[in-house]
């Protein structure tokens, strides 16, 4: 379908404030063919004239993606190298003629005119009858086409941003519902939108069916005296609150400014009868004014306009599957603000319901374990299947994985930030404890080091999680008992298992942390930070930060500026052969039942060093180290269009505020964020809803619900890396 936009406010800009946020809607909420000829300066007030014996010349725009920045241009020759938008030096009704007969002839025939947004309302007799808005419409229903003329009617000139997406939302769905339920007897040749800007605005704003108020009024126009005098020139100058000049009697001109009572004219609205098109907006309601082309109203026409249930970005309708258990921690906070955030979306706990079956046109959201995925219809419905996890990303969550894939950047890469925030590590395979002397034999760099033993060390199990069979030594003959524990460690767990005793003390993280070597081959050695950030006002604990980042699509990447700190269970310590665990192992999965309220808090809350440089870092950090992964190919980290994932990844500072990257979770465990932060999760929900999900099914929700207090609640973009093609 091909849609033509025309206005009589001309391109975006002060006095033309909605043509870029309404175009954006059209494109985001509609698959139609959108062509833009508008007028190349505000042209209010013209009704539907053509200028005679005037040539027009069009010159060219390259809109902002983004709506309220500026545009580049204008310049006269087409590029061709992206959207452009035409201006043209005539009226409203001009673009429409020349838009619908000469402009986009390689974009077929012209199926609907749509003029507007009008920046204010143009409601009663005397708006209708000289703006150029609707005339503009009323030459597009003179050719013979279906066509609306858009009004937002505001009480400031300055609208907050979400009142005006929430109007474009509001604007386009009505838009398809007339155009899709056009009389057919020819009735109506065109409409009259007129939509209020208020706070209010939204699902539940009502829309009427109006006519036309016939006011009137009397002069428009106030006589100039000799506060405005004519220049040499023949420019209107204004001298008021200026020393005088002498005035030129013979030569002064008799002029008169345009200075309509516009208020006198709102004011009067209340005099009339319920019905027409002013008393809707001074309502609050939308107001919907069918029209012939010689300006009559349509009899027939009157009471509500009740629209069809519509997904907030998609024609089509739209599912949101969860499989997490509803007594999960996560599974109210998304149910929740899908209720609030997208009413007209169904929640689906059965990936068998026929109603959102592959084919079935229907959108689908799916949150579940990753297991739990339809990794075949990832690959095969891109278009309608979203899920939160991509198929690939071993690059990132594997901590051997992880330090080969920051080595391998930092090789190619000398000067990344990679360099100095990744510890120095070492990759170590084993199967059997008694193999060892014969394994680090390959890895003589560290063998040497750790025979001088002046550095310590700290050993991460690949592919566990929650923090199991992390430990610290500096000695060989330190890492080679930590390897006869962990085989002694089957066998206790086995004689635990036969144990009937139900009264069991909480385990200190020593005697839970363990693993079985056999069962995990791969481990990363690394030289463990000695120096950490302390704070006093946290009594000296060690912790680091836990941050979300999403990835989205192929590729984008947020970081999710509400963070936490997550503290060990007891001061800090340089560490030495008798070290308690407890007091260098921050993550909160260990501590079990011995967790104290200090254990966890939010990051920005934290005082007594330069949060803002620690967190500039993080972002810079989780940039590279994502470039990082995309860098090496397809094999261990395939970014999907169709795909998005939370991780968790965690940083440790020291003392000289430098930061550094220790390791990226896939499904972070949100339940560890406890109860008493859990709105910091909940606006990480939000934001993946509203950010994320919402604009893969073509729109973006404009009913966000109220914001996070702390002003921290917002995903960062920190890298926009297009690798769709390399797939």
């Amino acid at each position: 379908m091909h849609v033509l936009v025309t206005n009589d406010d001309g391109p975006p800009g002060p006095d033309s404030p909605f043509v870029d946020y309404f175009i954006n809607a059209l494109k985001k909420y509609t698959d139609w063919d959108i062509s833009v000829a508008l007028p190349e300066s505000q042209k209010s007030w013209i009704s539907k004239a053509h200028v005679i014996g005037h040539t027009m010349t069009a010159s060219y725009i390259a809109p902002s993606s983004t709506p309220g920045d500026p545009y580049e241009g204008p310049y006269y020759k087409k590029r061709n190298c992206g959207e452009e938008w035409v201006l043209l030096d005539g009226t409203p009704a001009s673009c429409t003629q020349v838009g619908i007969h000469h402009l986009f002839k390689d974009k077929g025939p012209v199926d609907l005119v749509l003029s507007g947004p009008n920046f204010g309302r143009n409601s009663s007799a005397l708006y209708i009858l000289s703006s150029g808005t609707i005339g503009a419409a009323l030459e597009g229903a003179l050719c013979g086409l279906p066509s609306i003329g858009l009004s937002f009617a505001y009480n400031s000139r300055i609208s907050a941003p979400e009142h005006t997406k929430a109007a474009c939302w509001l604007s386009v769905r009505l838009v398809k519902y007339l155009y899709d339920n056009w009389p057919k007897d020819g009735t109506v040749d065109l409409y009259s939108i007129n939509i209020p800007l208020h706070a209010e605005l939204g699902v539940d704003t009502k829309i009427k069916y109006t006519h036309i108020l016939e006011n009137r009024w009397g002069s428009a126009f106030e006589y100039i005296e000799d506060t405005i005098l004519n220049s040499p020139t023949g420019e209107l100058v204004e001298v008021a609150d200026q020393v005088q000049p002498e005035i030129d009697e013979e030569s002064g001109k008799l002029q008169f400014r345009w200075k309509p009572n516009l208020k006198a004219v709102q004011d009067g609205v209340s005099e009339w009868p319920e019905g027409n098109d002013a008393w809707a907006i001074a309502q609050g309601h939308v107001s919907v004014t069918p029209l012939r082309a010689n300006y009559q109203g349509v009899a027939g026409y009157a009471g509500e306009l009740k629209l069809p249930s519509w997904p907030l970005w998609s024609s089509a309708p739209f599912a949101a599957l969860i499989t997490y258990p509803p007594t999960s921690y996560i599974y109210p906070l998304l149910a929740s603000n899908i209720h609030r955030l997208l009413p007209n979306v169904k929640i689906v706990t059965d990936p068998k319901d026929p109603a959102i079956a592959e084919g079935s046109g229907v959108n689908v959201f799916h949150f579940a374990e990753y297991e739990d995925l339809n990794f075949e219809r990832m690959i095969a419905d891109r278009e309608h299947y979203l899920t939160c996890s991509y198929i690939y990303r071993k690059a990132l969550i594997r901590k051997n994985f992880l330090a080969h894939t920051i080595a391998t950047y930092k090789a190619k890469h000398p000067g990344s930030i990679l360099k100095k925030c990744f510890p120095e590590s070492y990759e170590l395979e084993l199967d059997y404890a008694e193999y060892l002397d014969e394994m680090l034999d390959d890895i003589y760099e560290f063998r040497d080091q750790l025979i001088e033993g002046d550095s310590w060390w700290i050993l991460k199990p690949s592919m566990s999680d929650r923090g199991q069979g992390i430990r610290i030594f500096h000695t060989m003959e330190e890492l080679e008992e930590i390897f006869d524990s962990f085989e002694e460690n089957d066998e206790e767990e086995e004689d635990e298992e036969d144990d009937d005793n139900d009264a069991v003390a909480p385990k200190s993280i020593s005697e839970s942390n363990g693993i079985v070597t056999s069962q995990i081959r791969f481990f990363l050695i690394q030289k463990y930070i000695r120096n950490p950030l302390l704070l006093e006002s946290c009594g000296n604990r060690k912790f680091h930060i836990r941050t979300y980042v999403v990835a989205s699509g192929a590729l984008k990447v947020y970081v999710y500026r509400d963070m936490l700190a997550l503290f060990a269970l007891k001061p800090y310590s340089s560490p030495d052969s008798d070290s308690d665990l407890e007091a260098h192992l921050t993550n909160t999965c260990l501590q079990g039942d011995l967790k104290d309220e200090g254990s966890v808090r939010r990051f920005w809350c934290l005082e007594g060093f330069d949060k803002d440089a620690v967190w500039d870092q993080i972002c810079r950090i989780t940039s590279e180290t994502f470039a990082a992964a995309v860098s090496l190919g397809r094999l261990h980290f395939q970014p999907l269009p169709n795909a998005f994932e939370i991780y968790g990844i965690d940083f440790l500072v020291d003392s000289d505020l430098n930061a550094s990257i220790l390791e990226i979770n896939a499904y972070p465990d949100f339940a560890q964020t406890g109860n008493d932060l859990k709105q910091l999760v909940d606006g990480l929900f939000k934001s993946v809803l509203t950010e994320i999900v919402a604009p893969f099914f073509k729109g973006d929700v404009v009913q966000g619900g109220e914001q996070d207090d702390s002003g921290f609640g917002e995903l960062a973009l920190v890298l926009d890396q297009d690798v769709s093609g390399r797939w």
